[in-house]
């Protein structure tokens, strides 16, 4: 089986959203990891079924991007252009900053913790599961339908 996990982000200014999202694809090779930086709060529920698209994809090789980190960036930003993807959902691309990590539920699970436990813990809110809204269920069609033009 495979977990999703969504969590806020907030990175004190010592720390680079770069360097951060390198330390933990180091720490959880096994999982797809993400950070994103969105005008509003996504829809978690949402958020978790366009992760399982890119799992999915992954283990189908119907991938839209080469690596399924970039795939889940592209499928969150609605968009098949990874400039248009960075500009819009990419960590940089200023906004509320979040992090999604999706894979085996034992990987999930020992990400979950490290990030709930010391320093970590004032960085990362995790996220409880929203009903999935109008909002979410447009970007969750989005997501699909780009995951159809290969």
């Amino acid at each position: 089986m495979s977990k999703v996990l969504c969590a806020e982000v907030r990175l004190p200014d010592s720390v680079s959203a770069d360097a951060e999202l390198r330390r933990l694809r180091k720490e959880s090779p096994r999982l797809v990891i993400q950070m994103l930086s969105m005008k509003r709060r996504p829809n978690t529920r949402a958020v978790r079924m366009i992760a399982a698209q890119t799992l999915r994809a992954l283990k189908t090789d119907s991938m839209i991007a080469a690596k399924p980190e970039m795939d889940l960036l592209l499928r969150m930003a609605g968009t098949a252009q990874i400039s248009e993807a960075m500009e819009k959902a990419g960590y940089g691309a200023g906004g509320r900053r979040f992090l999604v990590a999706a894979g085996p539920d034992r990987g999930v699970a020992r990400l979950e913790k490290s990030l709930t436990a010391g320093v970590s813990a004032a960085r990362y809110s995790l996220l409880a599961e929203d009903v999935l809204d109008a909002g979410g269920i447009k970007m969750v069609e989005t997501a699909a339908l780009l995951g159809t033009r290969n």
